[in-house]
């Protein structure tokens, strides 16, 4: 997990800069990315939360099933951005 958090940092990074750059001018790139990191922060401190209570419950398929959920969301948005900050530029 954290060999997969730290290969996708830089392209988040990367991502981030050139969207907001793209859509938003050199000047929002730092409120953006303070939004993206916050986001991130909120969604690792409570994610341990919903999944020890499914884990609790006796359900630890839905926790997989969780997290692929997650990462195909992220996937997808991820795509999304990149397609549209190449259009904007």
């Amino acid at each position: 997990m954290g060999f997969g958090v730290g290969v996708a940092g830089p392209s988040r990074d990367m991502l981030i800069r050139q969207s907001t750059v793209a859509r938003l001018g050199k000047g929002g790139f730092g409120r953006m990315y303070g939004l993206v990191y916050s986001g991130a922060d909120v969604g690792l401190a409570i994610a341990p939360l919903i999944f020890g209570m499914l884990m609790d419950a006796g359900k630890p398929r839905l926790v997989f099933a969780a997290v692929s959920v997650a990462l195909a969301i992220g996937i997808v948005a991820a795509t999304a951005i990149a397609r549209e900050a190449r259009q904007a530029v």
